[in-house]
């Protein structure tokens, strides 16, 4: 059964392609699972949670898990609507090293698209102020996307350009992993009108430079 593709929906896709695996357990158990930060509680608790439940009419729990020094925060569950709703998308089990942009996505239209950039943001990219030419003050904003999947970057970087976003690309050695970068004051300014965050951490870190540099 397919999916239909809301907003709501994109965002959840892009929020599993950053962080939610799917894996089989045994000869027919199907589990998905999404963990993040452990100060990630109040992203999970009161939007990754809400969203689940109005999107598949179901009752999830976020909690804290096992993994990393000092552990993680999120959700583990067989439900199999969600489950066949990630499936749909064309997406599969496993290691994510060949994960990719779902084609529906990359030919809808553009609330489609930034719902799904904002869900993958806020699961696997990150906003920073950088010190360019020896300045003393971080001011000059950077968002940046890492993956292990070259395709899932390369992806990235295709549906940014149809909304109007050029960004850079780049590998780094050894750990083989593909980066990408919207660099610049005009750059972050449309992300923030465009797709901002529904990740507290996020939405602090762009309150905080549109107070500082924007007004």
């Amino acid at each position: 059964m397919k999916s239909k593709l809301t907003p709501e929906m994109a965002e959840f896709i892009g929020m599993h392609v950053g962080d939610g695996t799917l894996y089989r357990v045994g000869k027919s158990s199907l589990v998905w699972e999404m963990r993040g930060d452990i100060k990630e509680k109040d992203y999970y608790n009161n939007f990754v949670v809400p969203l689940l439940r109005k999107l598949f009419d179901f009752e999830f729990k976020a909690k804290k898990r096992s993994g990393g020094k000092n552990g993680c925060y999120g959700i583990q569950t067989t439900n199999k609507i969600l489950i066949n709703a990630i499936l749909s998308f064309g997406i599969k089990l496993g290691k994510k090293v060949d994960i990719f942009i779902p084609t529906k996505i990359m030919r809808s239209d553009f609330s489609i698209q930034t719902a799904f950039l904002r869900g993958y943001f806020d699961t696997d990219g990150c906003f920073r102020l950088d010190k360019p030419n020896k300045s003393l003050i971080a001011y000059y904003p950077k968002i940046e996307f890492s993956s292990y999947s070259r395709k899932l970057r390369d992806d990235v970087k295709k549906l940014l350009k149809k909304i109007g976003l050029k960004s850079n690309i780049w590998n780094t050695e050894p750990r083989h992993e593909h980066r990408l970068c919207l660099a610049g004051k005009k750059k972050t300014i449309f992300w923030i009108e465009n797709i901002f965050s529904s990740n507290p951490k996020n939405k602090s870190k762009f309150i905080s430079y549109q107070e500082k540099f924007l007004k």
